[in-house]
């Protein structure tokens, strides 16, 4: 049953009989007329018993009392139009969830959208501090597998594992590889969620999935068996009869007299046909490839006889041979995560102001002078410094238009000055001779002189009558 207004508002003057006692009521008759008085007042100008009695009411924002409504908006100083497209009560309750995110980068974001119309970027200074002993060097470990069923790419976020081992790993990224005999994908495994040994060859699976997967017998590194001379780092290395399924290394280490220490890979090549390939070959093909060996499919024999011959892209290097190594898990260049720790990097030191753990920065079109006040009402974290950079051009007009833009600048004083004139001189010869192999300077001309004056772009010179009629080709 809803409740009337003298039910909601009643004048607690009329409440004192209840509250004061009777000697003092007796005793001080003026102090209780005052008190009366100052409680009509109350409830007559600012309904104090209403509100009192109304406070559920007005902590909701769909029954709240029109004049909180303005109270609200001074209150944040938002830049809120007085009106409305919508309702005010839908407005404010709608942002509510800006305000439960405050402090967030989302937040800041959503205010300059919602209230200026403008896609701010937020960046934080500290990002950019130097941290001491800060990145990771990381070598990525790969699985690399020939798929049975399914998508390969499935493979991201899944823990995977082999039908025969005991092998367990969580894969965090996938890359498909194309060769000219094989498509491999390529799985990066996380580190520390790799529990056994994975072997080639054998499948691997996920659980309750069509995920099936051979893994494939891939070149895991080059043993040095020569290390030659001569050599630089970056000098390529590669296999010279399997153009487009060869791996592809690199010199990384020599020593002092360019011997080969160390090599890395860039690339791990499909030297190897997956077994479930050769099982299942219709005998369309040949051949397949075994450690970098051509197999006969109907001799299961190799069709040639010869030794890996190594490619190496180099200047002056001479001598080096190596031995190819097999495996499950081949290893990628290890890289640094993280460049924080490296003085070698656009990196500066911590200050108080700019550079420092509670401080942001907000790339806008409009100047902090409009939005810094409601911003802190708002979405800034309390404790945390916040700092401007004006974006000059937003947006560019790319629409098309029929206005034709033009600017006039008419200045309110116009300066003269002296046009100081440009000073020539002017010789003119007469050859006398024929020199056409060789080539003569002004200075050493032997011919005869016919005119030599001094003039200004102002003036004319005054040349001889013999000057003006020479001929044009002389």
């Amino acid at each position: 049953m809803s409740r009337t207004r003298p039910e909601l508002s009643p004048h607690v003057s009329a409440l004192l009989d209840e509250f004061v006692p009777e000697h003092v009521r007796h005793e001080y008759p003026q102090l209780i007329r005052f008190i009366e008085a100052y409680f009509n007042y109350l409830e007559d100008e600012h309904r104090s018993g209403y509100f009192a009695n109304t406070l559920s009411e007005q902590r909701d924002l769909a029954l709240q009392d029109e004049r909180f409504l303005d109270s609200i908006q001074n209150e944040l100083g938002l830049f809120v139009p007085q009106k409305f497209e919508a309702d005010p009560r839908k407005f404010y309750n709608n942002i509510i969830d800006l305000w439960r995110s405050k402090g967030s980068r989302e937040a800041i974001e959503t205010f300059f959208r919602l209230l200026l119309d403008d896609e701010i970027v937020v960046r934080f200074p500290f990002d950019r501090v130097l941290k001491p002993s800060d990145g990771r060097f990381v070598i990525e470990r790969k699985l690399r597998v020939s798929m049975i069923s399914g998508n390969g790419f499935d493979f991201i976020g899944r823990e995977i594992r082999q039908s025969e081992n005991l092998g367990i790993a969580k894969v965090s990224k996938v890359e498909r590889k194309v060769y000219s005999t094989d498509v491999i994908f390529e799985l990066s495994l996380i580190v520390d969620e790799i529990v056994g040994e994975f072997v080639d060859r054998d499948e691997i699976f996920v659980l309750d999935t069509d995920l099936r997967a051979e893994i494939y017998r891939s070149v895991t590194g080059l043993r040095i068996t020569d290390p030659g001379s001569g050599y630089e780092i970056g000098d390529r290395i590669r296999l010279k009869q399997f153009e487009g399924a060869t791996f592809v290394a690199f010199v990384s280490n020599v020593d002092e007299d360019g011997g080969i220490l160390n090599v890395s890979l860039s690339n791990f090549g499909a030297g190897n046909t997956p077994l479930h390939i050769v099982e299942t070959n219709p005998r369309n093909e040949r051949v397949y490839l075994e450690d970098y060996v051509l197999i006969s499919f109907a001799t299961d024999q190799p069709i040639a006889s010869f030794t890996d011959e190594f490619v190496i892209d180099t200047d002056e290097g001479i001598g080096a041979d190596f031995e190819i190594e097999y495996g499950a898990i081949a290893e990628a260049e290890g890289k640094y995560e993280g460049v924080r720790g490296q003085l070698s990097e656009s990196i500066v030191l911590q200050d108080s102001k700019f550079f420092q753990k509670f401080s942001y920065e907000v790339i806008s079109s409009h100047s902090i002078n409009r939005w810094l006040s409601a911003l802190k009402r708002s979405v800034h974290p309390s404790g945390t410094e916040v700092f401007s950079n004006v974006r000059v051009f937003n947006r560019l007009p790319l629409a098309p238009s029929s206005q034709l833009f033009r600017q006039i600048a008419v200045p309110e004083n116009y300066l003269f000055g002296e046009n100081t004139p440009i000073t020539e001189i002017l010789t003119i010869f007469e050859q006398d001779y024929v020199e056409p192999a060789d080539l003569y300077f002004l200075e050493d001309y032997t011919g005869t002189t016919l005119a030599s004056e001094e003039f200004t772009n102002d003036t004319q010179p005054n040349l001889p009558d013999e000057a003006l009629s020479l001929d044009p080709e002389i």
